[in-house]
């Protein structure tokens, strides 16, 4: 009879030789397989369970290596456990240089057959080879990878047109009933699936397909507060096709929208009729919600009794910040249309008496007077004549000691990190005529031009911050 020890020695003599169907044989139907989850970005990482999972692991585990090849030293067996003292052996695809990377397996066993198995090595080794970067990639992937991102994109943002993860969100479903749901051809349905899968934006078991923690938090419609869906499906239609025309906005520095030419503003077109106006609004409200909510908790609000939100769209940034500071009161400032979608918007969080909506053009008329003025996603909108005289009203506005908050995807000031701050201001090439991001320096230059003091940058979320003046 066999120890312990001799069933996992065998087990790694059966994966040297690539005869998967042995080694599983060694293992419980029931066997659970972890690794460590630094691995995740590689599809390593976790616990795998059941010789289904481990089979299916083991032929799309995808590491940067032409060779990844485990080597063990030792077996040391004590009871029902074998701990087992080895390397990696790996080889760099685009290099072909060699590595090394120790290991310890401590593997449980049970009635002749492995039920439990764990690995511990140094992830760091195995993510960030010589010849790779800190993603585990080498040159040529990493580049070949961005070149074709805009796969990943349009597979995500047409799941979400499709509807995909809302359809999930009720309940997991196998292939050909989520097909069949969604009116999708039967010819590459499982493979858009399947790359949803390698994409981390679902998960699969037992033939199922299933929401992944981060597409359940964002991509359920039902989930109104934290659906991103909205904005997703907007730039979908919008920004989509003006991307591709990003080499002659360059060339030309004119943008490429809807508007078909470069003397119509974008907001001409999208406020013109009331469908594509409250498309646009609800796609904003559901992009700003990241900092919405991180401004409704950090601002010290407390020691103010208004708040003005200058192109409020919607009523989005009010509501949430009325409702968690009930001795507010607010004012939305934004045109006409808009006007009857922020009524509702008032009604439904029952804010009517407390959050009152003033139509009207920043262009041309004054700013409410509030002891707190918000310019959220507003004047990256528009060029820098625009940017000052905006802030020159709101300095009018406001009482002394009142407030200003602008939030944006602010460029960091060494204009290298913020990446979805930088692409943004290209995003705003190829939609307005004048439009562009900046860094918070910029912003507290602007401010104190327009004559407040005390400005700083607050970081809110993600790739958002807030800079703050006081008059």
């Amino acid at each position: 009879m066999s120890t312990n020890a001799e069933i996992i020695r065998a087990s790694y003599a059966a994966f040297a030789r690539g005869d998967i169907d042995a080694a599983m044989e060694l293992f419980s139907p029931a066997i659970e397989w972890t690794h460590p989850h630094g691995m995740n970005d590689h599809g390593l990482g976790g616990t795998k369970k059941g010789r289904e999972q481990v089979r299916d692991f083991m032929t799309r585990a995808r590491p940067p290596f032409s060779e990844l090849r485990p080597t063990p030293h030792e077996f040391v067996e004590s009871g029902d456990r074998v701990m087992v003292i080895g390397a990696y052996h790996t080889r760099v695809a685009h290099s072909e240089q060699t590595h090394r990377v120790p290991f310890v397996h401590s593997w449980r066993l049970a009635d002749g057959k492995a039920t439990h198995f764990e690995d511990y090595h140094d992830t760091a080794g195995i993510r960030t080879p010589p010849g790779t970067n800190e993603a585990g990639m080498t040159p040529r992937e990493q580049i070949l990878r961005l070149g074709l991102g805009f796969w990943n994109a349009k597979a995500l943002l047409v799941a979400v047109e499709l509807g995909v993860f809302t359809e999930l969100a009720v309940q997991p479903l196998d292939a050909e009933t989520l097909r069949a749901k969604l009116g999708l051809h039967d010819r590459s349905a499982r493979d858009f699936f399947d790359a949803l899968v390698a994409l981390r934006l679902l998960d699969r078991e037992n033939g199922l397909y299933r929401n992944t923690p981060a597409s359940a938090a964002v991509l359920d419609e039902s989930d109104s507060e934290q659906y991103l869906g909205d904005l997703l499906k907007f730039m979908n239609n919008l920004s989509y096709p003006s991307w591709g025309n990003l080499k002659p906005a360059l060339q030309t520095g004119l943008p490429q929208n809807h508007a078909g030419d470069d003397k119509s503003e974008l907001f001409d077109v999208l406020y013109a009729e009331p469908e594509p106006l409250r498309k646009f609004l609800q796609a904003m409200a559901s992009g700003a919600m990241g900092a919405i909510h991180a401004l409704a908790e950090r601002f010290p609000w407390e020691k103010y009794s208004s708040v003005a939100d200058v192109g409020c769209a919607k009523g989005a940034l009010l509501s949430r910040v009325l409702r968690r500071h009930p001795h507010l009161s607010g004012v939305g400032l934004d045109l006409p249309p808009v006007g009857p979608i922020f009524a509702e918007t008032a009604e439904q969080f029952g804010l009517v008496d407390r959050m009152k909506f003033m139509a009207g053009s920043f262009f041309t008329d004054p700013l409410p007077s509030a002891d707190v003025i918000v310019l959220g996603h507003v004047l990256h909108d528009w060029d820098l004549t625009t940017k000052r005289m905006l802030l020159e009203k709101a300095h009018k506005a406001l009482p002394d000691g009142g407030t200003v908050v602008i939030y944006e995807f602010l460029i960091d000031d060494d204009r290298r990190h913020n990446t979805l701050g930088l692409l943004m201001n290209l995003q705003m090439l190829l939609v307005s005529s004048g439009g562009f991001d900046y860094t918070g320096a910029d912003c507290i230059g602007w401010l104190s031009d327009a004559g407040f003091r005390d400005c700083y940058v607050e970081h809110l979320w993600g790739p958002e911050s807030m800079v703050i003046g006081t008059k």
